[in-house]
């Protein structure tokens, strides 16, 4: 009975996953597309790291923190933020939460434990080594999380954070999500050590995971995840994909690359979910079509829905200046309003 149990609960887990994966490259889809029309200014696409990002959240609890970086749209889905909150963010409109003052796709969901995410490559990781540091000190539970690039592992933050995570022992797990590209430079001409390894040179365990496969991620996560949360410290899990699309929306991946993993190839995370979930016999051709039709259905028709939500009002430039608005905010509000 426990066996059957526990491949019940196995099974949704994992058509859970695959189900986030799904509705997140449809949403990349759409964003995209609408970035083209001139209708989104701007957007970091997630294709092709899926997988990674779906596998570390299966690992974490609800009360675990996370210091992300801008490509963790999947992340996010998985762990339960509306997507109508991410695309009014990307549209800066009246409902985004930072009141369209940020740049898009740079995220923040508070409700599920997201901070919010800083432009510069590496400057999460010694704010995430904070926060594991403050659950230490004052004898908290919870783990917390950051994820960052591959180029991100030849900054002093990177450096900093992982040499103070270290020694002193925080619970913090720092996930290299490898897709082979920092922008335009590839990942053999920004560091010579394998990333894994750097780990050792810290002093904390590393292990490199093949991050096309969601499963592989989330068993590699959780030994992570559980090494830190017994209080063994730190640990450093690289996670290897590849950027299916462009760095950004401002970014031109033709002029400087050709070799490819295409959408629907063997190598793409979500094909390899499907494969792996068919033969357990948790998915079938039916309720795979079922759940991408499900997830246009969804993008479609919320991106309707925040497309016609106007901009911020003006005033909310001088809210959130200060605790409570001073003389000056207001003199400057009456003169510009």
């Amino acid at each position: 009975m426990t066996e059957e149990v526990n491949q019940k609960n196995e099974k949704e887990a994992y058509v859970k996953a695959y189900a986030a994966m799904v509705l997140s490259r449809t949403f990349d889809r759409k964003i995209m597309t609408a970035q083209r029309q001139g209708r989104v200014g701007f957007y970091t696409p997630t294709m092709g790291q899926e997988a990674t990002q779906v596998g570390a959240s299966m690992a974490l609890n609800g009360n675990d923190l996370i210091y992300e970086y801008y490509r963790d749209v999947p992340l996010m889905i998985h762990r339960g933020v509306p997507i109508e909150n991410i695309m009014d963010q990307i549209m800066g409109n009246a409902e985004d939460s930072a009141k369209g003052r940020q740049m898009p796709s740079h995220f923040s969901a508070k409700e599920h434990n997201f901070m919010s995410v800083q432009s510069p490559v590496a400057t999460n990781l010694p704010l995430a080594v904070g926060a594991a540091y403050t659950l230490k000190y004052r004898k908290k539970e919870g783990v917390v999380l950051t994820t960052f690039g591959e180029g991100s592992t030849s900054t002093p933050d990177f450096h900093a954070a992982m040499n103070m995570a270290a020694v002193f022992e925080l619970p913090v797990i720092f996930l290299c999500e490898n897709n082979g590209w920092a922008i335009s430079l590839p990942a053999s001409k920004q560091t010579k050590a394998e990333i894994w390894k750097k780990a050792e040179g810290y002093g904390m365990p590393g292990v490199r995971v093949d991050g096309n496969d969601f499963i592989a991620t989330y068993k590699a996560m959780q030994e992570a995840v559980n090494h830190a949360r017994e209080g063994k410290g730190p640990y450093l899990v690289e996670a290897v994909s590849f950027r299916m699309g462009p760095h950004s929306t401002s970014d031109d991946p033709t002029k400087y690359r050709s070799e490819e993993v295409e959408e629907g190839s063997e190598k793409d995370p979500i094909v390899v979910a499907e494969n792996s979930l068919k033969s357990l016999g948790y998915l079938n051709d039916s309720l795979i079509e079922k759940i991408k039709s499900e997830s246009v259905r969804i993008v479609d028709q919320k991106f309707d829905e925040r497309e016609k939500v106007p901009p911020p009002e003006p005033e909310t430039m001088f809210q959130d200046v200060y605790s409570s608005m001073n003389w000056i905010i207001e003199e400057e509000m009456r003169e510009i309003l």
